[in-house]
């Protein structure tokens, strides 16, 4: 029991489980995460409060809903996405993307053009992911090599 509450005590993570919390990085909060929260608020929008609204509501709802996921995304993600996107920057000699605008603007980075575009690239697919990750074709399985 829950320190005399009268509930059961809740489950404890497993070792990575993939939320901050889980992986001890977000003391003292317990579970559920953040991102589970989010997902739980996410899912009552959708299958709670969408059905049974109309119009200028039901609009707002889905809109609420798809935030809801772009938030969760970024919790998941963004740790991982920006420590990858300082280390492109990184390899190009830079520190920020203003700084990267200004070396590309200023034609110092012409002579490293493919790997320009491909940390540029690598930023518009993190940034995918997150928004929208229905645009990237590779996160249904498609082979990258086809994509135009």
């Amino acid at each position: 029991m829950n320190g005399g509450t009268g509930l059961p005590e809740p489950p404890s993570p497993a070792p990575g489980a993939g939320s901050p919390a889980a992986a001890g990085g977000w003391a003292p909060h317990d579970i559920p995460s953040a991102a589970e929260l989010i997902d739980a608020v996410r899912g009552f929008l959708e299958s709670e409060v969408l059905p049974v609204t109309e119009g200028r509501v039901r609009f707002h709802v889905r809109v609420a809903a798809n935030v809801l996921g772009t938030v969760a995304r970024e919790i998941a993600l963004g740790p991982e996405q920006a420590a990858a996107h300082a280390r492109r920057l990184e390899s190009l000699g830079v520190h920020s993307d203003a700084e990267l605008a200004d070396a590309i603007r200023s034609g110092a980075l012409d002579a490293r053009w493919e790997q320009v575009r491909a940390v540029v690239s690598a930023t518009v697919r993190d940034k995918l992911a997150v928004a929208n990750p229905g645009y990237l074709g590779t996160a249904q399985g498609e082979d990258e090599s086809r994509r135009p």
